[in-house]
């Protein structure tokens, strides 16, 4: 079982007009749909609002086949971000999330996880006290024993903490397998080349780092091989939801394959990675072809890439 811990967020999305319209998203819950989706057994970690879309959030994750027994029903509200999409589809966030459900995490709130397991921690939820803490010791609790991904999907209210660099060195140290993009890389280290960090990063301590480029494509590092694949072509809508899908993507390709086991102890051969990225690469394009976070199917996915 794939455990995705950290937050789920209502994205107010430009709908013309000058009107918004609510989406549900979050980078951790995308993450979770879209690896549901494309085939994985998945559940949710996460503390839910009292509000409609606390119930709205439950059935968006029911829908797509995520297990729900390890949310948690809180008294406190859902976060919110406002996007604003550029001409180029590019997604930026204001975040409303003071007193959010989601940051409050109690060590009683997460579960012991069986030997075997998979956890993966990122976005918001991994950065912001007083629930960040929480879920850096859990995931380091069961480190030995389960697979540990880490997805940092940087954010400037993550950023904007003093020890926020500090904490993101420590769980990338902490996790076997990460996937970052390269605005996250350079959002974090402005004045370094992200391979450059992605290299640091790889001899740090995991198995395997995963940078995505966009529409570039993406890079698989391991301790012996550098593997590139281009994107698709598509016609882009917008990027929200596309990062966290290629997480999704990549939980979901791994398990099926067998290779998310063992804290990936497992060297991966080059064409191995390079199916793998091909895979990460589709799910993650054929969300940009619609708005908002709507990680595809594995059905629609097969279909997008005949096509």
């Amino acid at each position: 079982m794939i455990v995705v811990a950290g937050e789920q967020v209502v994205d107010l999305v430009p709908a013309g007009e000058g009107l918004l319209r609510a989406a549900l998203g979050g980078g951790p819950a995308n993450t979770a749909i879209a690896a549901a989706r494309l085939g994985a057994p998945v559940a949710m970690a996460a503390r839910v609002g009292r509000d409609s879309f606390g119930s709205a959030f439950r059935q968006r994750l029911t829908a797509s086949g995520v297990d729900g027994q390890y949310l948690v029903a809180t008294s406190q509200p859902s976060a919110l971000a406002l996007a604003t999409v550029d001409d180029g589809g590019e997604a930026q966030y204001d975040f409303w999330l003071a007193g959010a459900a989601d940051f409050g995490w109690r060590e009683r709130e997460l579960p012991e996880l069986p030997d075997g397991s998979t956890i993966h921690i990122g976005s918001l939820a991994a950065f912001l006290p007083p629930g960040a803490d929480t879920l850096e010791r859990w995931a380091l609790r069961h480190r030995d024993r389960c697979t540990i991904t880490f997805d940092p999907n940087v954010r400037g209210v993550a950023l904007a903490r003093p020890d926020s660099l500090v904490r993101l060195e420590r769980l990338v140290e902490l996790a076997h397998l990460v996937r970052a993009s390269e605005g996250d890389l350079t959002h974090a280290y402005p004045h370094v080349p992200p391979m450059e960090t992605a290299r640091r990063w790889l001899a740090a301590g995991p198995r395997l780092l995963v940078l995505t480029h966009g529409d570039a494509g993406a890079v698989a590092l391991t301790a012996t091989d550098e593997v590139t694949v281009a994107a698709p072509a598509i016609s882009m809508i917008d990027t929200i939801g596309a990062g966290d899908t290629a997480m999704g993507a990549l939980l979901a390709w791994l398990h099926t394959a067998g290779r998310l086991t063992d804290q990936l102890k497992r060297e991966l051969a080059p064409e191995t990675l390079r199916l793998m990225l091909r895979h990460m690469c589709d799910a993650a394009a054929l969300t940009c072809t619609r708005p908002g976070a709507d990680p595809p199917t594995l059905d629609e996915l097969r279909a997008f890439q005949l096509t």
